[in-house]
């Protein structure tokens, strides 16, 4: 029989190991961000990211002959609990940061020949996720027992611009919102608790964004516009022991062209980037990991080369767990 401590410290370990990685950027939430998850967890996840590349701070907007190197330290915060007997979760992120970048910035009909540069936030985040398919809402000893299933999320996502000065060529934040709909999946290969786990998910969603009315391009541009864009984020992601995992990601994204005033910038995103990740239980309610992403092809010359580190503390009340009747 397993003592009352040992369950605690099972359940504290299993739950950070589900809820590891939150949404951290559009350049893709990362891997486990959107896996199973007990409720009544709160979890928060502070990030460093590194990219260079010539998309803008956003990951969403080309700009081909541009070389933007962004520094970011995305923070989220995240919270599960129940609606109605379904397993329900929220998000919320900011991201302070800053960016350097040179080239050829023909958005904006200039020659840029000097470095730029922009601190403060880029777009940040709110975003709800709620249980479809195979998602009760269960307390953390009934999930430590469940065995693992096919679960089918929808998802919300808004983003709110950071940071934006429209008489500078470049900013971290776009200055205008972007919805994002879609849906989580996450796939189980494992068939209950006592194997090393190993998941799928896949994460198709669409982006769409109201107009940029103060455009930091030229002063003969009113009003920039972005046609949608699709995205599906995968991560396939494996428990090599009960502290050690390894991951791939694959994400493919297609549209968000821009237009200046009716007139198209050319700059259509066809994208297949793909990473490793490697990640580590250092104590019970905290981890860690790192992983390393970038485009394999991409039309427009399109390139994005991006480093993440991660760490995530998760808790849950375990006056109340210790308490339950179900631990002995």
């Amino acid at each position: 029989m397993i003592d009352k401590k040992s369950k605690v410290k099972f359940i504290l370990v299993f739950i950070n190991l589900l809820v590891f990685s939150m949404p951290v950027f559009s350049q893709g939430d990362g891997p486990r961000a959107h896996l199973p998850s007990p409720k009544n967890v709160w979890a928060i996840n502070p990030k460093y990211l590194h990219l260079d590349q010539n998309l803008l701070p956003n990951g969403n907007i080309l700009v081909e002959n541009a070389d933007i190197n962004v520094d970011v330290f995305p923070t989220t915060l995240v919270h599960t609990f129940n609606i109605k007997g379904k397993f329900a979760r929220v998000f919320a992120m900011i991201n302070p940061g800053s960016l350097t970048a040179t080239g050829n910035f023909e958005a904006s009909s200039l020659q840029v020949s000097k470095e730029l540069s922009a601190s403060g936030f880029s777009d940040g985040f709110v975003a709800f996720e709620y249980g479809l398919i195979g998602s009760p809402a269960l307390n953390a000893l009934e999930f430590a027992k469940h065995e693992p299933q096919f679960s089918l999320n929808g998802f919300l996502r808004y983003w709110y611009s950071g940071t934006y000065d429209s008489n500078k060529l470049i900013n971290l934040g776009t200055n205008r919102s972007t919805f994002e709909i879609g849906t989580t999946m996450a796939i189980p290969f494992h068939k209950n608790l006592t194997q090393n786990a190993t998941w799928l998910e896949i994460m198709p969603t669409v982006q769409f964004y109201t107009d940029n009315n103060d455009p930091a391009r030229s002063s003969r541009a009113n009003k920039v516009e972005q046609k949608p864009l699709f995205i599906i984020e995968n991560h396939l992601t494996h428990n090599l022991n009960k502290k050690l995992w390894v991951g791939a990601d694959l994400r493919y994204q297609v549209g968000g062209e821009t237009e200046a005033d009716g007139v198209s910038d050319d700059n259509h995103i066809n994208i297949l980037g793909g990473g490793l990740n490697l990640g580590y239980q250092i104590i019970a309610p905290l981890s860690a990991f790192v992983g390393y992403d970038t485009i394999i092809f991409g039309d427009n010359n399109a390139r994005s080369n991006m480093l993440r580190v991660s760490l995530v503390f998760a808790y849950i009340n375990l006056k109340k767990i210790k308490a339950s009747k179900t631990i002995k």
